[in-house]
């Protein structure tokens, strides 16, 4: 009877946290998913221009979708105190990043940090189920730094995430730059002012470089808005984190002190570029048969060596 009574105690506690880690994993899911659909929102206003009245905005903010919306935000602003650091320093910088990453939305802090704090529980509770199951034969040190290791893991997780998806999203900037130049040298000499010709391009971008089509569309908006088109530009720059971005800022705040040609300026670093982008990719074209090396001697010089020599192996062995 106390056998039977441990294994249905064992298996309620296995139950239970098994639903405790279906919720965590529910919420998780819920929070991607509504931040992949506020970028896809983004992008869908990036594309379109923006219309002359405010009754839409009006409308929308009197409805229930709106009214539930901002009711998840405050509630979710009084769990994030308990997750945010108390810094400022480290929230600007944390914000940063978060914005260069692609989330631009203000509740992007707070659920950065609580599916932090969420991982960093999951990822111990996972490995204690694993376990449980698979029995692990570990002393106790060992057994309980893989528990620390797995509850940092998960607090690492979203912050590597964070910073590869930085580093692709500059990548996709820097390689549709060229392309952004080109159409603005064809809108200065059609005539276009900047404001109007960065609108036009950020809606032509939208389609191949969504990141990048974007951002400009913010830098639109920060034009509209009546922000002057260098601090403008330097915004546009912190955002992308590229050094094109800056060197772009330079040059229109330099074409406008010296009164120079806008459309010969463009022009001519539309060209420099060009020549980047063209000496990136010969760059990584001479850099692939050293990197092909070390797969080649791993995988493939094996497999010959095996093919060549298992038939004077098979030979001898007859002998």
């Amino acid at each position: 009877m106390l056998i039977e009574f441990l294994n249905n105690y064992q298996s309620a506690v296995l139950l239970g946290i098994s639903l405790c880690i279906c919720a965590l994993v529910t919420g998780a899911t819920y929070a991607i998913a509504r931040t992949w659909l506020a970028r896809e929102d983004i992008k869908k206003r990036a594309t379109v221009p923006l219309p002359d009245s405010s009754e839409s905005a009006l409308d929308d903010r009197r409805s229930l979708r709106h009214q539930k919306l901002a009711g998840a935000s405050r509630l979710l602003g009084a769990v994030a105190v308990y997750f945010v650091p108390v810094g400022d320093a480290s929230v600007s910088a944390v914000s940063k990043n978060l914005n260069r990453a692609g989330f631009f939305q203000p509740s992007a802090l707070a659920w950065y940090y609580l599916i932090r704090v969420t991982l960093a529980v999951l990822f111990p509770v996972a490995f204690l189920i694993a376990d449980q199951i698979l029995v692990f034969d570990m002393d106790t040190s060992r057994y309980l730094t893989a528990l620390l290791g797995s509850a940092i893991a998960g607090l690492m997780a979203p912050r590597f995430y964070v910073s590869r998806r930085i580093k692709t999203l500059q990548q996709q900037c820097r390689d549709g730059f060229p392309d952004f130049m080109d159409l603005m040298v064809v809108c200065a000499e059609a005539g276009i002012s900047i404001d109007q010709a960065i609108g036009r391009v950020s809606r032509e971008l939208t389609q191949t470089y969504t990141y990048l089509g974007i951002c400009l569309h913010l830098a639109t908006l920060e034009l509209r808005a009546g922000r002057p088109l260098t601090d403008a530009f330097c915004t546009l720059a912190q955002r992308m984190g590229i050094e094109e971005a800056h060197n772009l800022g330079s040059l229109l705040q330099q074409s406008e002190e010296l009164g120079t040609s806008m459309s010969d300026a463009l022009r001519v670093y539309s060209e420099e570029m060009r020549d980047k982008r063209m000496s990136r990719a010969e760059e990584k074209a001479h850099a692939l048969p050293a990197k092909m090396s070390v797969p080649l001697t791993m995988f493939v010089f094996p497999v010959i060596l095996v093919v060549i020599l298992l038939p004077v192996y098979v030979r001898v062995s007859l002998m």
